[in-house]
């Protein structure tokens, strides 16, 4: 959020009394650290009350806690980086991809890999077996840093300025560029590749190592019936599992392009773009046609490269349809959040945040609802429950048309109450 109030420029105003450059990105960290804080404490205190042991909760907690504080302070830093709040997500979201593969190699190899990733730090704390409480230190200590590096750049740098401020556009704009529909992709394209590159990384790595779960799995008959797998194939499974990540990839994908309207209209852009001959609908339709084409690239790509580091990894090419029929099969469910997503843009803007609350809590339901046996209405909330969890369960056509219908009707009151309302709206 630091970099979001500079670039508004509401941080130079600020600047402007007796508040010195490196201290609201100070405040920043010191507010992330309270809230991380506050959270690993409620935490360990439920796993108390639930009857783990405090010891093990505790570490669990204080593990977790860790591990945010370090990406807090890997934002802060990617804030005085990149120019634009949008790279500062999308560059996160590429270091907790990184992290989660390095992770995910190490587990699988039993190689030092797993101690290079922040994943891999609180996962080597083994709060419930060895309990090493000094892995601890090696988080703090990394975001200690993180934060220190952040505070040293922000008070020594130029306002609304970054360290990687990116070359000089074109002089004149090229006659695609001009239209409505060119523009559009031009802005969407820095969060289309982001999503798009997270996606490929994590299937090109959890395909690569299919063959490794496929014989974890076939050791620990525990896990697959905590994956819900039962008595099928732990190929299944695994790709069940993998193509949940990806569609939680595609929907926080269409939410945050969605979000970019959001910003144009907040930036005084909007007003200017419709002040010529560009209608509304206009507008609006060429900036959906670009999110729904970027949806669809960061569903096939990553299903693609899935279905084919998984068929090198197990050395069978039969499962490949199905492997990229189980991602197309969560297009409605990704669908509804963005219909949810241009709702809120045109009937309340400044309740946007409301998408990324729906967007957080749906995938909370989808990764652990069914292990927290919750109850089916409340598994029912999240939009991939009902897609069938494909190629485990079956996919019932039925209900992704309802999907699809309700992901039509949410985008059509988006749009008339885009149409009718003021801009800006503040």
């Amino acid at each position: 959020m630091t970099r979001r109030e500079e670039e508004s420029g509401r941080l130079e105003t600020v600047l402007g009394g007796r508040i010195a450059r490196h201290q609201p990105a100070l405040a920043a960290l010191t507010v992330a650290t309270a809230g991380i804080f506050v959270t690993a404490v409620l935490f360990a205190t439920g796993l108390a009350l639930a009857g783990v042991p405090a010891s093990g909760a505790v570490l669990y907690s204080a593990a977790l806690g860790t591990l945010a504080f370090v990406f807090a302070g890997l934002a802060a830093q990617l804030a005085q980086i990149a120019l634009h709040a949008r790279a500062v997500y999308t560059w996160s979201l590429i270091g907790l991809a990184a992290a989660y593969v390095l992770r995910g190699v190490g587990d699988t190899t039993n190689t030092w890999l797993a101690w290079l990733s922040p994943l891999g730090w609180a996962e080597k704390t083994s709060p419930f077996a060895a309990q090493r409480w000094w892995v601890l230190a090696i988080p703090v200590a990394a975001g200690i840093a993180s934060g220190a590096t952040a505070t040293w750049l922000a008070a020594r740098r130029d306002v609304g300025s970054a360290l990687l401020r990116g070359g000089t556009g074109p002089t004149r704009a090229t006659t695609r560029r001009r239209s409505a529909l060119g523009f559009a992709a031009w802005i969407h394209r820095p969060a289309i590749a982001g999503w798009l590159a997270g996606g490929a990384l994590l299937t090109a790595m959890m395909g690569a190592l299919a063959r490794q779960f496929i014989d974890t799995m076939a050791g620990n008959p525990a896990l697959a019936e905590t994956m819900g797998i039962g008595d099928g194939r732990p190929l299944d499974g695994f790709v069940a599992a993998a193509q949940l990540y990806v569609a939680v990839i595609g929907a926080g994908y269409v939410i945050q392009a969605i979000g970019t309207l959001r910003s144009e209209e907040a930036a005084g852009r909007l007003e200017t773009r419709l002040a010529g001959t560009l209608p509304r609908v206009g507008w609006l339709a060429a900036h959906g046609s670009v999110v729904i084409a970027g949806l669809a690239l960061t569903v096939v790509v990553p299903s693609l490269i899935l279905a084919t580091a998984t068929m090198w990894s197990v050395g069978d090419a039969d499962e490949f349809g199905a492997i990229l029929a189980s991602g197309l099969a969560y297009l409605p469910a990704e669908l509804v959040f963005a219909g949810l997503a241009l709702a809120l843009f045109g009937l309340w803007p400044r309740g946007f945040g409301l998408a990324w609350a729906g967007y957080a809590a749906a995938t909370f339901i989808a990764f652990l609802g069914p292990g927290l046996n919750l109850r089916h209405w409340l598994l029912d909330v999240a939009p991939t429950t009902h897609v069938g969890n494909p190629p485990v369960g079956s996919v019932n056509a039925g209900r992704l048309t309802l999907l699809g219908v309700i992901a039509f009707v949410l985008a059509l009151v988006g749009c008339v109450a885009f149409r009718r309302r003021d801009i800006p709206r503040t």
